[in-house]
């Protein structure tokens, strides 16, 4: 859209309220869009009856359809499964392009194909509609207290229009570049480096458990390490507590790893961690069912190491045996963390992602992990060396002898050690 059509919108607006409207009312969209609720009038709509009654007791404006939400807003934000909906939405048989006012803006905050998204923002700048995309990164409770990371992109215009909506949304509201479909790249490539640490992770602790050790006294020295990471803290916290960390549906995990599988295919760049990850994942399925969850990783993990990850006792007397063990298998998380980061950042850069620009979404997510800042700080300086992760490496090493003679399979960890041996000769 041209900078004359959004300079008369933004004097239109200036008149009067700007009137938002969300569409995707699901886990994560409904956790956002009840931010919105108090500040003004806020117009829905779901598919879902029930969601529908439940935003309309917390005071929002449910439209009949959404062509009629469409007609009444001057943002409207969308919060769906995949860009295929978002496409059926905008343009399908009954799509909302029409209906939407010249000079609205959309905001996709779906976790969609950058692809799709661009060419979804050609043809509404033919109605003289904004478009911008801003997923997000972080689990539901992160949403529910605004400190999940919005990921951003897109023209001045849609920015200075959408930001002050989007942080009320959240606290961590991050603009990565001008270009559509930015933010969602670095969506799909982030969550693949946290799938990847996610089932690294896991595998470790398997060999720890494996070890005839409790789990408590190795999350406490991950957390406190430089292997420290996203589902340490998160997900291995909750198994030790006994409960549940994320709802987040497998497939829709699955969904992603496509995705960034499908960058690293336009990039010309293998993916090794991230295509074990997605067909790790993809197994949970087909062993769990359609309706597995992101936690059911943790029942794979079981299943193809023979051992239970969480403490079936209490008898914590040897684990002061077990320091030297804890430090291996902390430094050997490191190291996959380390792989998991180069893999996405590789991609990043050949897109024309900027240094910053991944780094700051890393740091602010799901895809953080402790030993990232000074990773990302020689790659932007042009000093990363893989051999200053030696110690790491070594710590790798060791663990997959250990593994293999406790019969662990060692997927994860094994291809990282891997691209650690081709990168150090």
């Amino acid at each position: 859209m041209s900078t004359a059509v959004g300079q008369i919108a933004s004097e239109q607006r200036e008149e009067t309220a700007v009137k938002v409207g969300y569409i995707g009312l699901g886990a994560m969209g409904g956790s956002l869009a009840r931010h919105l609720i108090a500040d003004g009038e806020l117009v829905v709509y779901d598919q879902n009856p029930s969601t529908r009654n439940i935003f309309a007791a917390l005071g929002a404006v449910v439209a009949d359809t959404p062509q009629t939400l469409a007609q009444s807003c001057d943002i409207v934000i969308l919060c769906l499964p995949r860009s295929t909906d978002v496409g059926d939405l905008l343009f399908g048989a009954n799509g909302i392009a029409g209906s939407l006012r010249a000079g609205a803006l959309v905001i996709d905050q779906t976790s969609g194909i950058p692809a799709l998204t661009i060419d979804f923002a050609r043809r509404l700048a033919t109605h003289s509609v904004l478009f911008m995309d801003a997923p997000v990164s972080g689990g539901i409770p992160a949403a529910q207290n605004r400190s999940v990371t919005i990921i951003a992109s897109g023209s001045e215009e849609a920015w200075s229009l959408g930001r002050p909506v989007l942080e009320k949304l959240s606290t961590k509201t991050l603009r990565c570049g001008q270009r559509v479909g930015d933010g969602q790249a670095l969506k799909l490539l982030t969550n693949g480096i946290g799938a990847c640490y996610r089932l690294a992770t896991l595998e470790l602790v398997a060999l720890w458990r494996k070890s005839g050790f409790p789990l408590a006294p190795l999350v406490t020295a991950l957390n406190h390490s430089v292997g420290a990471n996203f589902t340490s803290r998160n997900m291995l916290v909750g198994l030790v507590e006994g409960r549940s960390t994320t709802n987040f549906a497998m497939a829709l995990m699955v969904k992603d790893l496509n995705g960034a599988l499908d960058l690293g295919r336009q990039t010309a760049l293998p993916l090794p961690l991230t295509t074990a990850a997605r067909g790790l994942m993809q197994s949970a399925i087909g062993l769990f069912g359609e309706n597995a969850r992101l936690d059911d990783a943790i029942a794979l993990t079981e299943k193809l190491s023979s051992v239970r990850l969480a403490d079936d006792f209490q008898d914590q007397s040897e684990v002061a045996t077990a320091d030297d063990l804890a430090e291996t298998l902390s430094k050997a998380v490191a190291a996959c963390n380390v792989i998991a980061v180069l893999e996405g950042v590789d991609v990043g850069l050949k897109l024309g992602l900027t240094e910053a620009d991944i780094a700051r979404v890393i740091e602010s997510g799901s895809s953080w992990c402790q030993i990232a800042a000074r990773l990302l700080s020689s790659i932007e300086s042009r000093n990363f060396n893989i051999n200053d992760y030696r110690t790491e490496y070594q710590a790798l090493d060791h663990a997959a002898d250990l593994a293999a003679k406790l019969g662990l399979p060692f997927l994860m960890p094994g291809i990282a050690l891997s691209r650690f041996r081709a990168s150090s000769h």
